[in-house]
């Protein structure tokens, strides 16, 4: 046996030297140098192959416990089974497999030899199995190690196999989808524009590539490669998807509509699809569609968690007693896995709060709200610093030097600060005046953040924010009038526009200097109010801050800490507005609202509330009613709950 290799290596070299007596003796002696789930997937490898698949159905039973979404386990399963001669069970297995891990191509094949009817699935099968046959032992690694979640160890062998092989179209690709797994979306979007170079016609690096575009919120861009795509081959089910996607974020809802219907005749039991059509059908505000879509597919896959979340979600509809004793018996289900039961606490959670169990209610969010900050990337100490950074190179001398370097336009208002503050209401009032459009949440001002901050070498002050004192006046109008033509995708002739990414509050610095005239409006809400709101809330993407009573709490402090630096640099600029002020003296906030933004008054801002257009938000609905306060100290049916929430908020 070679010496000083790790456990888990030494296992799987005995394993492949079929000493399975052997390896089972070195699973348990290192049981405490290697993880549960790597101790029963080995000896349950070890069970099969000395033809004990009780013991090794036993121990991927343990193990689908602890990684449900773990496709090895699967096959494992599937080869038991076989075994057993249970083709039924085998073939689920196989199938359950490849869903969460496609490189496994025993599992293929095995769909192959148990297979006889579905042609479909033949075909599809024998598809992968020649693209696995194909492809280089590496770059299987690469798929492997992404389907399990080990990205880095992807990442790095990916790197290495294009260093020796820089024109591999596949390597290109798999290491881009590696980047778009990391949140790395702008390194992902380029790899596959230059994949586009080389192979334009690859219909899979086409698929990657207008995915990443909706990814990036580039929806225009989408739509136009999306339409092509589909035009290529109107029958292609990948393409019919990307192409409804795209009409869906670019307003085109009719069309998307029926696009989803054409889909669905192909394959009726396509719940993402369903879902889709719920979220439309919710932001067009016609909610009784909304809701027969998103039930027609928890009808379809029990476990699709998303359907119920989204009932949830549109806030008002309330849960039958059925569904909330489905729902518990669910998240209590061992197999289910963790993204499924995350959707599944947090609509337990508002099942109860409209049954007024304000304690199971909090005990669904928290647990649904540690599943996800087990996994998030948010860390309060690295906000802290950028807050801290932004202070430093924004102040009152940059912005008297460069006051007027960006675009001339007038036409952006944004308006930010927290998520579920009260965005969408005001959104909703000005967007009611006949100057003023609507949009969207649009990532514009954080991609160019972004994309400064790639421009950095070994020398900080080429980074983001520091990087804004360099900038030239052609440069920086250059980035304004960008913006500006991004925007005209979701644009008709109005000469105002609304941009809500809350999220913007962290850039203010970057768009005064490149957008001097834009309006900016920094709605808040009380502490305790906008932090639970946040909490309670299981946002698409993003957000990552608001999955632990903490982080909300230093995350609000610095807010209103960046807050009080921009007003003081930029002075009479900013308009604040407090969401209580607008619930308790509507009429006075909206004409302040519209005074600022120099914008004559209309009495359809009084009547928000009639508005017919599109919200894509959690608050549509509650924006098409008019003002109501019973939600203002909401949180306190909470109280006994947030103690960590009000010790460490400043504010």
């Amino acid at each position: 046996m070679e010496q000083n290799l790790e456990p888990s290596k030494e296992i799987e070299l005995s394993i492949q030297n079929r000493d399975f007596d052997g390896a089972l003796k070195l699973c348990n002696k290192y049981k405490s140098n290697i993880s549960n789930k790597e101790y029963f997937y080995l000896t349950s490898v070890c069970h099969r192959y000395l033809s004990d698949t009780k013991e090794a159905l036993l121990g991927l039973d343990k193990l689908i416990q602890i990684d449900p979404n773990y496709g090895r386990a699967y096959q494992e399963i599937g080869h038991n089974n076989v075994v057993l001669k249970n083709k039924d069970r085998a073939l689920k297995a196989y199938l359950r497999a490849v869903r969460h891990n496609p490189s496994l191509q025993s599992s293929w094949l095995g769909i192959l030899s148990l297979e006889n009817s579905n042609e479909e699935l033949i075909k599809f099968a024998e598809k992968n199995v020649f693209y696995l046959k194909d492809l280089p032992p590496e770059l299987k690694t690469v798929l492997s190690y992404t389907h399990e979640g080990k990205l880095v160890r992807a990442d790095h062998i990916c790197r290495e196999y294009l260093r020796d092989h820089p024109h591999d179209i596949e390597a290109m690709r798999l290491l881009a989808n590696i980047g778009s797994d990391l949140n790395i979306y702008e390194d992902a979007e380029f790899l596959l524009e230059s994949a586009l170079l080389f192979d334009p016609d690859n219909p899979k690096i086409k698929y990657d590539y207008i995915n990443i575009l909706t990814k990036r919120q580039k929806y225009g861009e989408a739509l136009k490669h999306a339409q092509l795509f589909y035009d290529e081959n109107q029958s292609n089910i990948n393409a019919m998807k990307l192409l409804s996607t795209a009409l869906f974020r670019t307003d085109r809802y009719k069309e998307a509509i029926k696009i989803y219907n054409d889909i669905l005749n192909l394959e009726p039991k396509n719940t993402d699809v369903m879902l889709s059509m719920g979220h439309l059908y919710k932001t067009s505000g016609e909610f009784n569609k909304s809701i027969s879509s998103y039930k027609k597919a928890y009808y379809t896959d029990k476990y699709f968690g998303d359907a119920y979340w989204s009932l949830a979600n549109l806030k008002t509809y309330k849960f039958s007693d059925a569904e909330v004793a489905s729902l518990n018996e669910m998240v209590n289900d061992k197999y289910i896995s963790e993204n499924e039961r995350v959707f599944m606490h947090f609509a337990l959670g508002k099942a109860y709060e409209d049954l007024e169990n304000f304690d199971d209610s909090f005990d669904n969010y928290k647990k649904g709200n540690e599943i996800k900050k087990s996994k998030a990337l948010f860390n309060l100490e690295d906000f802290h610093q950028d807050c801290l950074n932004q202070k430093d190179v924004c102040n009152e001398d940059l912005f008297q030097m460069k006051s007027d370097w960006g675009s001339d336009s007038s036409a952006p208002i944004f308006i930010l600060g927290l998520p579920r503050v009260g965005s969408t209401l005001i959104e909703q009032i000005l967007s009611s005046h006949s100057m003023v459009e609507p949009t969207h949440e649009l990532p514009n001002i954080i991609s160019t953040a972004l994309r400064l901050n790639e421009r950095k070498t070994q020398d900080i002050d080429s980074r983001y924010p520091d990087i804004l004192l360099s900038l030239s006046a052609p440069q920086l109008k250059l980035i304004g009038d960008k913006y500006i033509s991004d925007s005209e995708v979701f644009r008709s002739d109005k000469p105002y526009f609304i941009d809500k990414m809350p999220n913007n509050f962290r850039h203010i610095g970057l768009i005064k200097l490149i957008l001097p005239n834009a309006k900016i409006i920094d709605i808040r809400r009380s502490s305790m109010s906008a932090c639970f709101s946040c909490y309670k809330q299981l946002f698409a993407e993003g957000q990552e801050f608001t999955y632990d009573l903490k982080d909300l709490a230093g995350y609000y402090n610095n807010y209103v800490e960046l807050m009080n630096h921009w007003n003081k640099v930029l002075p009479n600029q900013i308009l604040s507005i407090n969401y209580e002020d607008v619930v308790n003296s509507f009429e006075d906030s909206v004409k302040k609202i519209l005074d600022y933004c120099q914008i004559p008054f209309e009495q359809s801002c009084l009547e928000f509330y009639k508005s017919k257009r599109s919200v894509k938000t959690p608050s549509a609905e509650q924006v098409r009613q008019p003002i109501y306060k019973s939600g203002m100290d909401y949180w306190k049916n909470y109280e006994s709950h947030l103690d960590e929430l009000k010790i460490n908020l400043k504010y």
